[in-house]
């Protein structure tokens, strides 16, 4: 079942003396029930101003959203029954946390004083606050207020959950953590969810689907190994990884490969035209030393060793780009050695230099 649907949603903003800005450029999604979306993209990319539209707090220049099948568009926020959890938590400070959890119903008059406990303190042993139902905001860690947020948002039993960059403000040991709590509660609750991230870790840990934006557009949607292993443009392939995938410029020959340099030539996976001008992409771990005389000739500049594995950047002859290799945790090597690398073509990328869409 659809449980929430985006059919050409738009926003533009407009002020007197000063061109329009569209912010968001007409985006179609359509989320199963239960299903967990992640919307990545780099600041001001219109994740944001998204994810506001569909809580209802910002109005809508076109299009429509859906929840359950029924539009929700023209509706105030307080009509539509979806949940949020901010950024910034936005709790109350004066308030305990079992004060803020019960805050909302109690503004909706949507249940008695018997069942606002009842709900308060279910809530609180499934996002594990039952310790900490007295405190106030004050005395919370991050991650304490993190959590206390999310509980806010699940109390109403929404109809769909957004989450705004809900693990930015933690420092990372608790990004993990808090990760992983986040994952299990959401799928034991089964909401419908939309997280907005700039964090690619974020996104393919916890996304059944991402959806990449970038100026208000999304460029590519689909499962987090879709998006990793079958990039739909430069973009998506140059945000997403980490070492981030190395890009090369060439030009195609008639023999299937790509000449990076007058000495240096790379195999491409599909055909291409003669001539025709084109970026190879290959990810850092997809590369892999091999013998003298065998793959890409090429000299260390750098070497990371990072005890599970290393980090090797390395200068091919005549290509200005650098490449980043990861190497096995007992290599070592030094400045200016000499190596030959090897790529799989079933592993490489190959990307139209002038539009930036994949050839594959």
């Amino acid at each position: 079942m659809t449980q929430l649907e985006l059919r050409d949603l738009r926003k533009t903003y407009r002020a007197r003396g000063r061109p329009a800005v569209d912010a968001v450029r007409g985006i179609d999604l359509s989320l199963r029930s239960g299903e967990l979306l992640g919307l990545l993209g780099p600041s001001g990319c219109g994740k944001s101003t998204t994810l506001r539209m569909i809580a209802g707090l910002e109005t809508v220049t076109g299009g429509d959203i859906l929840v359950g099948g029924a539009s929700v568009t023209a509706r105030p926020a307080q009509q539509r029954n979806i949940g949020v959890a901010f950024e910034n938590y936005a709790l109350y400070p004066p308030l305990t946390v079992a004060e803020n959890l019960a805050f909302g119903l109690k503004a909706r008059r949507r249940a008695d004083r018997g069942d606002v406990d009842r709900k308060v303190k279910e809530i609180a042993e499934r996002v594990d606050l039952t310790g900490i139902l007295d405190a106030r905001p004050a005395g919370l860690s991050s991650g304490q207020k993190q959590r206390v947020s999310l509980a806010r948002a699940l109390i109403r039993e929404p109809d769909v959950l957004l989450l705004d960059e809900p693990l930015s403000h933690l420092d990372a040991a608790q990004r993990d953590t808090t990760r992983r709590e986040l994952k299990r509660i959401q799928r034991d609750l089964g909401h419908t969810t939309i997280l907005v991230t700039h964090d690619q870790e974020e996104a393919l840990s916890l996304a059944d689907r991402i959806a990449v934006m970038k100026d208000g557009v999304i460029q590519q949607l689909g499962t987090p190994y879709e998006i990793y292993d079958s990039p739909a443009n430069l973009f998506v392939a140059d945000f997403v990884g980490e070492p981030a995938i190395n890009l090369l410029p060439g030009i195609a020959d008639a023999d299937g490969h790509a000449h990076l340099s007058s000495t240096v030539r790379i195999a491409l996976p599909v055909p291409v035209a003669t001539g025709r001008e084109v970026v190879v992409g290959i990810r850092p771990e997809d590369l892999t030393p091999t013998g003298e005389d065998e793959g890409l000739p090429a000299r260390v500049v750098a070497h990371e060793p990072l005890l599970e594995s290393g980090i090797a950047t390395l200068a091919l002859d005549g290509v200005e780009n650098p490449l980043v290799v990861l190497t096995a945790p007992e290599v070592r090597l030094a400045h200016d050695d000499r190596v030959h690398v090897a790529a799989d073509p079933d592993l490489t990328h190959v990307f139209d230099a002038e539009t930036g869409d994949s050839l594959r």
